[in-house]
Parts: structure tokens; C-alpha cells; sequence
């Protein structure tokens, strides 16, 4: 996340936990987390200083992902799917079903 203050200063963030309406950051080079209160729609800092609060990659950084940066292979969805309809299998040992045999189990759900 990015923090702009009200004087220009950016500075960059984690999200520690969020409500509502209050939020604590851990902010880049300091050691104690920072609170920020949300009052009629502005970010507030500890010390009354308003602030601009951006989550995410940013606009820029989002125009670099193509859509195939996020497409896994038949196989690993295959074994992803299987872990989801056998929760109760040890990962460690489960055999990565094929292709052809996860159609089949998706077949008989779907019937």
C-alpha cells in the first residue's frame, strides 16, 4: 500500500489488520506499527494528519500482468480440484489425478 500525507510525503506500507473504519500499518523503516482512523471519509493518522491511502499494485503495476501470468497447467488444476473434492488426503501422498480422471469425477458431481 502507499501512503501520500497532505504535505506530498509518500511513504510505502503493510496492512496489519483492518476494520471499517480503523486500520494499523506497518510502515517501511519504522519499528512500531501506525493507526489510521477513518473520519467522514479521510484516513486520519495518529498524529491528526490526513492521508491518502492506496491498496494494491497500483495502476501502473497492474497494466503489467497479462492474463496468462495467472493460467496454471492441466495438470496442477487438475491436482488443485482433487485436493478440493479429497480435503481428507494426506498431500504429501495423494497421486496427482490425470486430466481424463478429474472430467470423470467432475462428471459424476455434476450429474
Amino acid at each position: 500500500m502507499t501512503i501520500t500525507y497532505w504535505n506530498g510525503q509518500t511513504i510505502k506500507a503493510a496492512l496489519v489488520v483492518r476494520t471499517d473504519n480503523r486500520m494499523r500499518v506497518a510502515i517501511e523503516g519504522a519499528d512500531d506499527v501506525t493507526e489510521f482512523n477513518e473520519i467522514n471519509g479521510t484516513w486520519v493518522s495518529e498524529d491528526c494528519e490526513p492521508a491518502r491511502i492506496e491498496f494494491g499494485f497500483g495502476a501502473r503495476a497492474a497494466h503489467e500482468y497479462q492474463e496468462e501470468d495467472f493460467v496454471c497447467s492441466k495438470d496442477l488444476a487438475a491436482h488443485l480440484i482433487h485436493r478440493l473434492l479429497n480435503p481428507e488426503e494426506d498431500d504429501d501422498f495423494a497421486p496427482v489425478p490425470s486430466v481424463k480422471a478429474l472430467n470423470s469425477t467432475v462428471s459424476q458431481l455434476v450429474m
